[in-house]
Protein backbone atom coordinates (compact mmCIF):
# COMPACT_ATOMS: atom_id res chain seq x y z
CA UNK A 1 0.00 0.00 0.00
CA UNK A 2 1.19 3.43 -0.94
CA UNK A 3 1.42 5.76 2.09
CA UNK A 4 0.04 9.09 0.18
CA UNK A 5 0.77 12.40 2.31
CA UNK A 6 -2.29 14.01 3.93
CA UNK A 7 -2.71 17.69 4.18
CA UNK A 8 -5.27 19.01 6.32
CA UNK A 9 -6.92 22.03 6.71
CA UNK A 10 -7.92 23.09 9.72
CA UNK A 11 -9.58 26.23 10.71
CA UNK A 12 -8.44 28.05 13.73
CA UNK A 13 -10.98 29.83 15.31
CA UNK A 14 -8.81 32.98 15.30
CA UNK A 15 -9.53 36.46 13.02
CA UNK A 16 -5.83 36.57 12.28
CA UNK A 17 -4.04 33.76 10.99
CA UNK A 18 0.05 33.36 10.07
CA UNK A 19 0.63 30.79 7.28
CA UNK A 20 4.05 29.18 7.11
CA UNK A 21 5.08 31.51 3.99
CA UNK A 22 4.15 34.45 6.44
CA UNK A 23 1.36 36.21 5.18
CA UNK A 24 -1.37 37.36 7.39
CA UNK A 25 -4.83 36.37 6.31
CA UNK A 26 -7.73 38.51 8.12
CA UNK A 27 -11.22 37.83 7.51
CA UNK A 28 -14.17 39.95 7.80
CA UNK A 29 -17.79 39.84 7.50
CA UNK A 30 -20.59 42.60 6.81
CA UNK A 31 -24.22 41.19 7.40
CA UNK A 32 -26.59 43.40 5.60
CA UNK A 33 -27.18 44.95 2.66
CA UNK A 34 -23.31 46.43 1.18
CA UNK A 35 -25.78 49.78 0.47
CA UNK A 36 -27.10 50.10 3.98
CA UNK A 37 -25.42 52.94 5.99
CA UNK A 38 -25.79 50.58 9.01
CA UNK A 39 -23.72 47.70 7.51
CA UNK A 40 -19.47 47.60 8.14
CA UNK A 41 -16.66 45.05 7.98
CA UNK A 42 -16.58 43.37 11.02
CA UNK A 43 -13.48 40.97 12.45
CA UNK A 44 -14.77 37.20 12.11
CA UNK A 45 -12.69 34.17 13.09
CA UNK A 46 -11.31 31.92 10.01
CA UNK A 47 -14.60 29.68 10.79
CA UNK A 48 -17.10 32.26 10.69
CA UNK A 49 -15.91 33.21 7.30
CA UNK A 50 -15.72 29.49 6.25
CA UNK A 51 -19.46 28.93 7.33
CA UNK A 52 -20.59 31.75 5.88
CA UNK A 53 -19.24 31.34 2.40
CA UNK A 54 -20.43 27.64 2.32
CA UNK A 55 -23.79 28.85 3.10
CA UNK A 56 -23.38 31.56 0.75
CA UNK A 57 -23.20 28.92 -1.95
CA UNK A 58 -26.64 28.02 -1.55
CA UNK A 59 -29.70 29.60 -2.92
CA UNK A 60 -31.70 31.28 0.47
CA UNK A 61 -35.01 30.14 -0.63
CA UNK A 62 -33.74 26.70 -1.16
CA UNK A 63 -32.26 26.33 1.99
CA UNK A 64 -35.72 27.05 3.55
CA UNK A 65 -37.00 24.21 1.57
CA UNK A 66 -34.51 22.35 2.59
CA UNK A 67 -33.20 21.96 -0.80
CA UNK A 68 -29.64 22.65 -1.90
CA UNK A 69 -29.88 24.48 -4.59
CA UNK A 70 -26.84 27.28 -6.02
CA UNK A 71 -27.31 30.57 -5.49
CA UNK A 72 -27.67 32.32 -8.73
CA UNK A 73 -27.11 36.10 -6.83
CA UNK A 74 -23.67 35.09 -5.34
CA UNK A 75 -20.28 37.07 -6.31
CA UNK A 76 -17.10 36.02 -5.87
CA UNK A 77 -13.79 38.59 -7.05
CA UNK A 78 -10.41 38.58 -6.73
CA UNK A 79 -8.29 41.13 -4.32
CA UNK A 80 -5.04 40.74 -5.19
CA UNK A 81 -4.06 43.95 -6.70
CA UNK A 82 -5.65 45.59 -3.72
CA UNK A 83 -5.65 43.58 -0.41
CA UNK A 84 -2.89 40.85 -1.10
CA UNK A 85 -2.19 37.76 -3.43
CA UNK A 86 -5.11 35.36 -2.73
CA UNK A 87 -7.26 37.23 -1.37
CA UNK A 88 -10.84 38.24 -1.88
CA UNK A 89 -14.30 39.47 -1.65
CA UNK A 90 -17.89 37.19 -1.88
CA UNK A 91 -20.88 38.32 -1.64
CA UNK A 92 -24.61 36.03 -1.31
CA UNK A 93 -26.09 38.69 -3.30
CA UNK A 94 -28.61 40.10 -0.32
CA UNK A 95 -27.39 39.94 3.17
CA UNK A 96 -24.07 38.56 4.03
CA UNK A 97 -20.66 39.19 2.58
CA UNK A 98 -16.59 38.39 3.66
CA UNK A 99 -13.38 39.53 2.36
CA UNK A 100 -10.16 37.73 3.05
CA UNK A 101 -7.01 39.48 3.01
CA UNK A 102 -3.46 38.50 3.11
CA UNK A 103 -1.43 41.65 3.67
CA UNK A 104 -2.33 41.75 7.33
CA UNK A 105 -4.36 45.06 6.85
CA UNK A 106 -8.44 45.53 7.04
CA UNK A 107 -10.71 46.30 4.21
CA UNK A 108 -10.58 49.98 4.82
CA UNK A 109 -7.20 50.23 4.84
CA UNK A 110 -7.08 48.07 1.33
CA UNK A 111 -9.71 50.90 -0.55
CA UNK A 112 -12.74 49.04 0.66
CA UNK A 113 -13.96 50.94 3.25
CA UNK A 114 -17.96 50.14 3.10
CA UNK A 115 -19.01 53.83 4.72
CA UNK A 116 -17.02 55.59 1.45
CA UNK A 117 -18.65 53.50 -0.82
CA UNK A 118 -22.00 53.86 0.82
CA UNK A 119 -21.82 57.96 0.38
CA UNK A 120 -20.49 57.68 -2.57
CA UNK A 121 -23.79 56.04 -3.38
CA UNK A 122 -26.21 58.58 -1.97
CA UNK A 123 -26.68 60.64 -5.65
CA UNK A 124 -29.57 59.60 -8.32
CA UNK A 125 -29.92 56.06 -9.41
CA UNK A 126 -28.42 57.18 -12.77
CA UNK A 127 -24.95 56.94 -12.20
CA UNK A 128 -24.95 60.25 -13.00
CA UNK A 129 -21.82 62.39 -10.82
CA UNK A 130 -23.01 65.96 -11.54
CA UNK A 131 -20.74 65.89 -14.60
CA UNK A 132 -21.56 67.79 -17.92
CA UNK A 133 -24.74 66.87 -19.64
Amino acid sequence: MNTVERVHTVLTGEHEVRTSEGAVLRFFLARGPLADPGTAWERATDAEFQHAYELALFDPRGLDAQLLLPNPRRVQLALDALAGTGSFFWSDGADVSGVLTTNGKAPEECGLDLAALQAGTTGDATGDAGGAP
